[in-house]
């Protein structure tokens, strides 16, 4: 019996705004080998191995999961995947849906979430995890923002998938996180004794609109600088 119990709405998340694309490597001169040497390159060696692998290992068959529920990637005339240059790629990867990947991929298993009947608890957080006699973790605390109620959840199995920090305006940047990035997670696994790695980096993308108005503040996608685009100052002059 799965239960799901979010901080807002069922799929507000950053995926939604994630318009690039997936990486997958999937072509005849590509391998996982490839893909994971570029992510190790791009992570200034300070990835953990073990996650890398899991990443570039699994990346091909996720996409083919997400076809056979429904997700329409970008196909060319042949039906084979278009695909497009990443950030840090050394071969063409990039799998997308237009310039909404990541809203095309949350309807879908959204759809699928509900088709399956589970249930979702919508406002109303986890904010601490309970731990049993032997100190593994045995269920979490939910409180519901709207009806100020708190519930108690068991659960053989708790999986905290609560996204980033963003939302905390980490040396005031501005920000397209969406609200409930905010690093609840972070905070209710520490307090159970988990171990956290990687605290001292975030990303920051480089790229969003100042300009026409309607669309101020809104990111603008790597895959705009793929294809060739390249940021300028007032003067014209490159500066990246």
């Amino acid at each position: 019996n799965i239960l799901m119990a979010t901080k807002l709405r069922h799929g507000d998340a950053n995926s939604m705004m994630a318009q690039g694309g997936i990486q997958a490597a999937d072509r005849p001169e590509d391998s996982p080998i490839l893909h994971y040497l570029d992510v190790i390159g791009g992570g200034h060696f300070a990835n953990k191995p073990e996650l890398v692998e899991a990443l570039v290992k699994d990346a091909p068959f996720i996409l083919k999961w997400h076809e056979e529920l429904g997700v329409q990637y970008d196909k060319n005339p042949d039906g084979t995947y278009m695909e497009r240059p990443g950030g840090g790629t050394s071969r063409f990867r990039l799998h997308s849906a237009k310039d909404y990947t990541g809203m095309e991929i949350m309807r879908v298993i959204r759809d699928e979430f509900r088709n399956r009947e589970i249930p979702v608890l919508e406002f109303t957080p986890a904010i601490e995890l309970i731990k049993d006699d032997e100190g593994n973790v045995a269920g979490a605390v939910l409180y519901n923002m709207e009806t100020e109620q708190y519930f108690v959840v068991r659960a053989k199995a708790t999986v905290l998938a609560t996204g980033g920090f963003g939302r905390l305006h980490i040396q005031h940047f501005p920000t397209t996180n969406h609200y409930g990035a905010t690093a609840d997670g972070l905070v209710m696994a520490y307090r159970a004794g988990a171990k956290l790695r990687d605290l001292d980096t975030v990303q920051y993308h480089p790229t969003g609109a100042a300009y026409p108005e309607q669309i101020v503040g809104l990111l603008i996608t790597e895959k705009v600088r793929s294809m060739g685009a390249q940021p300028v100052n007032k003067d014209g002059e490159l500066f990246v």
